[in-house]
């Protein structure tokens, strides 16, 4: 009996060091606004400021975000001068995304913002905005890289790109 309670313990403590949270601090390197192909449906204009490099701007959904539109999440890591995949693709549709991406992940970002983060769904055409929008990494993974990564968000119809952006942002060990 007390074998397999201290095999329990070793286990849950095991459990406990693999998924713990994130202990790294962000700071946005780059932001840039990625265009349609044909038109642009969904259009972000970010901005960073300050020196603490915050979130600022507008973002417009000039249509309902239905299932009809796709969301593609794409990673990438800066190692030996190059970008590198990340074996970590999300394809989803926008009310998936706004749920279950945004609103675990980047939720902070949209603290000071006009956006629904009440589940909406279909997310509804009109002018959003973000303002001194700072990354929390207290909910992310503890197997999230360090250094510089790179994360593009792109709004997909019918296969062609309707808008999206692209950000670069350095995770580093936070200073406890």
């Amino acid at each position: 009996m007390y074998r397999s309670c201290v095999n329990v313990l070793l286990i849950l403590w095991l459990v406990t060091l693999c998924m713990g949270k994130a202990n790294y601090d962000v700071k946005f390197e780059s932001l840039q606004n990625l265009k349609g192909e044909e038109k642009t449906l969904v259009e972000f204009n970010f901005r960073l400021i300050g020196r603490d490099r915050r979130i600022n701007g507008s973002f417009i959904f000039h249509v309902d975000l239905d299932e009809q539109y796709d969301v593609w999440v794409d990673l990438a890591t800066f190692k030996n001068g190059e970008w590198i995949p990340v074996n970590l693709k999300v394809r989803t549709k926008p009310c998936d995304f706004f749920k279950n991406v945004v609103g675990k992940y980047y939720i902070s970002i949209l603290k000071d913002s006009n956006f629904p983060t009440d589940g909406v769904c279909p997310v509804p055409k009109g002018d959003y905005y973000a303002k001194n929008g700072v990354m929390s990494t207290d909910n992310w993974p503890a197997f999230t890289i360090k250094g510089l990564n790179k994360c593009s968000f792109t709004f997909m119809k019918d296969g062609k790109l309707v808008g999206g952006f692209e950000v670069v942002m350095n995770l580093f060990e936070r200073n406890t």
